[in-house]
């Protein structure tokens, strides 16, 4: 009887190394907003999933292998809360497994490109459906989580860290690699960062430069991005904004700026200005309530060719 109280004993010490050896989390983002967006057609009432933060379900874990090193792996959704999922379950978001230690971390699958983790830190709206940089930029449409990846992230060093990504292209008849690059710091009330991104598809080539800075004053913090995409035929798009946060008092932040995109004339020589503004309350710990507006137009040869007009509210919960 003593024989087998111990072995239980042991066993179940065994049992709570092994469980305090690795972990599994689950966590998402159920974001909604109600509003009215105007392309220049005529306004339409919208119930849209993703205001402020794209809606998402996800796992993520870690097992420690010892000497320092981990095993880990993550699987992302993204979700559509208006319509229960838009394409289908699947973990398009990100899929990836591998290691983590005092060298870094380095993952393969569907990961987040280096030139992502950099794109949008220094966009202003808190980088939302609502942030003018997505109307004005035409540097924003680059494959963000490119199949097929690899992604190496360095330690951190004194506030700073790089990051290399390289998707394979697995294709015979056609070129179409995705290679990117980062290098930041953050330290106290600064953040910079640099980034490039080049994609090829067969004889087109696309490369995506951006820099991005903020520094917070305490009362307000303020926020820059340049960001210019060149491509073959000597097509290029050159884009800038300006932002600021201002904590207005207890659980109130608001969110402005102003972005600006310019093509060059062999892209259509089109110019585009938008202005955006977004209000955020905190109602707990992981539960935002929100507000948006943006306009914005495009013209080329001083003729409209494009406009935006819209405005919402929204609630987004984490957990």
């Amino acid at each position: 009887m003593k024989k087998s109280l111990v072995a239980l004993a042991v066993l179940g010490a065994f049992a709570g190394a092994a469980s305090a050896q690795s972990s599994v989390t689950i966590y998402g983002i159920a974001d909604v907003w109600v509003g009215s967006v105007d392309n220049g057609t005529g306004s339409m009432s919208k119930l849209d999933s993703g205001g402020l933060q794209s809606s998402r379900l996800g796992f993520k874990g870690t097992e420690d292998l010892g000497g320092g090193l981990s095993a880990i792996f993550g699987l992302e959704a993204g979700l559509g809360m208006d319509t229960g999922t838009s394409t289908g379950f699947k973990f398009d978001r990100q899929s990836y497994v591998g290691f983590e230690g005092g060298f870094g971390q380095i993952i393969a699958g569907k990961v987040w490109s280096a030139y992502d983790d950099i794109s949008a830190a220094s966009f202003s709206g808190f980088d939302s459906a609502f942030s003018p940089e997505y109307f004005a930029f035409g540097s924003t449409g680059y494959t963000a989580n490119p199949n097929n990846g690899f992604k190496y992230t360095s330690p951190d060093f004194g506030g700073i860290s790089g990051a290399v990504s390289y998707a394979l292209d697995e294709n015979n008849a056609v070129d179409e690699n995705t290679t990117a690059f980062h290098l930041k710091y953050a330290g106290g009330p600064i953040y910079a960062g640099v980034a490039y991104q080049e994609e090829t598809a067969g004889a087109t080539e696309s490369k995506y430069t951006r820099v991005g800075a903020s520094y917070d004053l305490g009362m307000a913090k303020l926020l820059g991005s340049f960001g210019q995409l060149k491509q073959t035929g000597g097509l290029k798009t050159t884009d800038y904004s300006f932002g600021v946060d201002v904590p207005l008092g207890g659980a109130l932040t608001l969110g402005a700026g102003y972005a600006r995109g310019k093509d060059n004339a062999a892209k259509g020589d089109e110019k585009r200005d938008a202005f955006g503004i977004v209000a955020t309350y905190s109602l707990s710990k992981r539960t935002t309530a929100y507000a948006g507006y943006t306009t914005g137009d495009g013209k080329t040869a001083g003729v409209k060719t494009k406009e935006l007009d819209q405005y919402a509210v929204g609630i987004r919960h984490t957990f």
